[in-house]
């Protein structure tokens, strides 16, 4: 048993710095910069009422619902495992947006076990797993959900002055997020597994 768990345990590390190889180190900027942009968005008299909660909760579905759709799509026309784990992952965000009760706790947990799942079975997923540009925007959309939620748990309230609020960075940052799942999805669907990739998985 003790044999079993540590080489689960070296798997799964030996996949997380795999994946924070292929991330470049700006990504842990992208939500810093999209929170500059919205605060400047803000300041614009004719920008600042789509900024709102009530806005972004009428926005945010719609962008989300239109990676999903894509994601379902790929899902069902191409035989890769990915892109069901990426409309299942889709569908999870989309879910949790409509916030039905249950819904931000399930969300969570599914998180970890769509994430845990991608690790052990990553061989499964290649050649996605290891696109450069598949994995920066993947790991952007989760640091971007991240940080939106760090907002949610008020930890940047002494920071909030003037018209500036915590559901103004929340909401928003989540709208970049979903955009980035929107620009997950349509790169990945240009992405087709050479035939040598596909024999190897199929041996799996």
């Amino acid at each position: 048993m003790r044999e079993q768990i540590g080489a689960a345990v070296s798997w799964h590390w030996t996949t997380a710095m795999r994946l924070l190889r292929l991330t470049p180190p700006w990504v842990l900027l992208v939500p810093a910069a999209g929170a500059l942009v919205i605060a400047l968005l803000n300041t614009q008299p004719a920008i600042a009422p789509y900024l709102t909660k009530d806005s972004a909760e009428i926005i945010s579905p719609i962008i989300l619902a239109f990676g999903v759709a894509i994601g379902a799509w790929l899902a069902a026309t191409r035989p890769e495992p990915y892109y069901k784990w990426l409309a299942v992952f889709g569908l999870c965000l989309f879910l949790r947006e409509l916030h039905f009760r249950g819904t931000n706790t399930g969300f969570y947990i599914a998180i970890v076990v769509l994430i845990w799942w991608a690790s052990h079975a990553r061989d499964r997923l290649e050649p996605f797993i290891s696109n450069k540009t598949v994995v920066t925007l993947l790991m952007a959309v989760l640091w971007t959900y991240f940080i939106s939620k760090t907002f949610d748990r008020h930890l940047w309230d002494r920071a909030m002055t003037g018209t500036l609020s915590r559901d103004l960075f929340e909401e928003n940052l989540e709208i970049l997020g979903h955009l980035l799942f929107v620009l997950l999805v349509m790169v990945s669907a240009t992405i087709r597994p050479t035939p040598a990739t596909a024999s190897a998985r199929r041996n799996i």
